[in-house]
């Protein structure tokens, strides 16, 4: 299924936004529950451990804004 421009545009758009926003609050999430919060090695873990989550909610959340949007 090839998507047309305009759409591909919308997706792009939503991505990053949806991306940035779960990967912060992921990040910040997995900070809190370390057992030093606010520590360097906080941060560097929560960096890490945060990436597999946050992409898939934020493919999860696009898929059902693209198939609302189709609809």
């Amino acid at each position: 299924m090839a998507l047309d421009p305009k759409d591909r545009r919308w997706l792009k758009e939503w991505a990053l936004k949806l991306g940035a926003t779960t990967y912060l609050l992921f990040v910040f999430a997995f900070m809190a529950g370390h057992a030093a919060p606010g520590s360097m090695a906080s941060l560097s873990s929560a960096l890490t451990l945060a990436l597999v989550p946050a992409l898939i909610f934020t493919l999860a959340v696009l898929g059902i804004m693209f198939y609302w949007r189709r609809r």
